[in-house]
């Protein structure tokens, strides 16, 4: 394992960016994550959870306003366990779990990186953590009582573990919560852990059976309610986020052969970026780069969806810091003048998905509002701009030394050599 370079000073720069987190959001009380009150999204995941508890249909009709629940029956089974607890005691345990998630992925990703964090490290990245709010994606989750950050942790656990992952459990758990995860099985295909993807798929058929064993309207879900796209949000909304909403919006493209061409290109994108990646034995970036992409090529993605963005630029910044690192070490002053740098690169992978009540200057918000048509394409064309850069680069040939953190003293995970 190797240390990270210049500790002290991404502690302090991450501990500013917390600060001003809580400077700018917190007093815009009726938009703040930092609120205590129940959140909407939890609130349709509670009422849903209480339908199905009290043996109730769950698919008939709107639960909270005209909102109805959206996920599969073994949604409605897993937040019937949410039941019996009162709203406070919901929300502390929500919230609490939710950061311990995302800290959890962030230490994933980082000793995926072969960082060693140490105390000091660990200290540092729950600061981090805390600085994510600054994101769009995680401050929307948090605002909502959204389950994104749950989902990409439970995926992160078939994948980012040097040893003892679930072996496709956990992308079949995701999926049986929320449909889309289902497409991080791509990397299973594309690294050829062909058993993986068979418990993958069994997983996801035991949450359909259950759910459909307890849930009296469970059948409905798949034959009827999981094609109503209309039922998720509406394309005009600038909160969605997917390519086909951002088409609509910024081109007048409702669906049809263009969506549909788009939406092939960023997958054949997405394959040659994973497949890379994955080569590299950068499980990180290959993780970052297929969740954004599901976000993407989905029907419908909301831009809370997009947590996917955390690993992504963790996976730049452990980059960066090696990359710098074993050429500047020496002296305590130039290792903190590489941490330095590498903030500065996480920040600017990350800037594209600021959120308006942090950076209300050229967050995508800001953007999305402009006359412009280039502007609204920040938020969901960023991703495929890395993926591309990211393809090129590795396509370059240079020698080993120059090749960075991702071949070296890592494992590389697929087909009969993947590690333990």
């Amino acid at each position: 394992m190797k240390k990270i370079y210049g500790l002290p000073t991404v502690g302090l720069v991450f501990l500013a960016l917390t600060w001003w987190a809580w400077h700018q959001i917190a007093p815009v009380r009726e938009q703040s994550a930092f609120v205590w009150r129940m959140p909407l999204d939890l609130a349709i995941y509670l009422k849903g959870g209480a339908e199905v508890a009290q043996g109730q249909p769950l698919y008939d009709g709107p639960l909270i306003f005209d909102l109805p629940f959206t996920y599969p029956p073994f949604a409605g089974v897993v937040f019937a366990g949410l039941d019996p607890l009162s709203d406070n005691a919901t929300m502390a345990l929500w919230h609490g779990a939710t950061f311990l998630a995302l800290f959890a992925v962030v230490a994933l990703a980082l000793r995926e990186r072969g960082l060693r964090l140490g105390v000091l490290g660990v200290v540092v990245f729950l600061v981090f953590t805390l600085t994510t709010v600054n994101l769009e994606p995680i401050h929307g989750t948090a605002f909502y009582g959204q389950i994104n950050v749950f989902l990409m942790f439970l995926v992160a656990l078939d994948f980012l573990p040097r040893k003892f992952r679930l072996a496709g459990i956990g992308t079949g758990l995701a999926a049986g919560l929320k449909l889309t995860p289902a497409y991080m099985g791509l990397i299973f295909i594309i690294q050829r852990r062909w058993w993986h993807a068979v418990i993958c798929v069994l997983t996801f058929l035991t949450t359909v059976v259950v759910g459909l064993a307890v849930v009296g309207d469970g059948m409905r879900f798949w034959t009827e309610s999981m094609f109503e796209s209309s039922r998720v949000g509406a394309h005009t909304n600038p909160g969605a986020q997917a390519l086909r909403s951002v088409l609509e919006r910024a081109f007048g493209v409702a669906g049809g052969p263009v969506w549909l061409g788009v939406v092939v290109a960023v997958f054949v994108l997405t394959c040659a970026a994973v497949a890379l990646a994955s080569r590299s034995g950068n499980n990180t970036l290959a993780l970052a780069f297929t969740g954004l992409s599901s976000c993407l090529v989905s029907p419908f993605s909301w831009y809370h969806h997009f947590v996917w963005v955390v690993p992504l630029g963790l996976g730049f910044f452990a980059w960066i810091n090696q990359t710098l690192g074993r050429r500047w070490r020496g002296t305590v002053l130039r290792e903190q003048v590489v941490g330095l740098f590498s903030v500065a690169g996480l920040c600017l992978v990350l800037a594209p998905f600021v959120g308006q009540r942090s950076f209300p200057w050229f967050a995508y918000r800001t953007l999305d509002g402009l006359e412009a048509t280039w502007p609204a394409l920040v938020f969901s064309c960023s991703p495929i701009v890395f993926m591309l850069v990211y393809v090129i680069y590795r396509l370059i040939p240079r020698t080993r030394v120059d090749e960075g953190p991702d071949t070296q003293d890592l494992p590389v995970v697929t087909g009969r050599h993947r590690a333990a």
